[in-house]
């Protein structure tokens, strides 16, 4: 994925993991929401079997409303969006895939079926969305979006 689609991929994560529906969210506090989303990269991380992030960012936002054409303000409806810079060399990208994709698989996320040997999404038992994709000449971008919640 070049960095010029990058954007038009996190807005398509966020109408996807994130339906705004108002007073039938679930109310959670951001900072556990928050604190989730750097669970699932940590543990992609180390399953990974690489030592660090290149990058990463765990920001909160509104969500989604109006079929996509506006944000909720976060303070009545948001959402967690991580994303994270792993860097792989070319030529472990497919066994760390698998790697990633054995966790996910363990831990009873459904994975969808557009999983190549570089690329893989999958949703979380408790619904939040995570796409792992090529990004060069970094290595993997890791893409986490919660559900949409009701601040608590």
């Amino acid at each position: 994925m070049s960095h010029r689609r990058l954007p038009a991929a996190l807005i398509l994560l966020a109408l996807t993991a994130c339906g705004y529906g108002g007073d039938d969210l679930a109310a959670m506090p951001q900072t556990g929401v928050k604190q989730q989303v750097e669970r699932y990269a940590g543990q992609t991380l180390a399953a990974s079997g690489m030592a660090a992030f290149l990058d990463s960012a765990a920001n909160v936002t509104g969500c989604p409303r109006d079929n996509g054409r506006s944000l909720a303000d976060p303070d009545d409806a948001f959402y967690v969006q991580g994303i994270y810079s792993l860097p792989v060399p070319a030529d472990q990208l497919t066994a760390t895939v698998g790697k990633v994709r054995d966790l996910w698989q363990r831990n009873g996320f459904t994975l969808a079926s557009t999983t190549t040997p570089t690329s893989l999404s999958a949703t979380a038992t408790d619904a939040y969305r995570l796409d792992l994709t090529a990004l060069e000449p970094i290595g993997l971008r890791l893409n986490i979006a919660s559900p949409c919640y009701r601040p608590a």
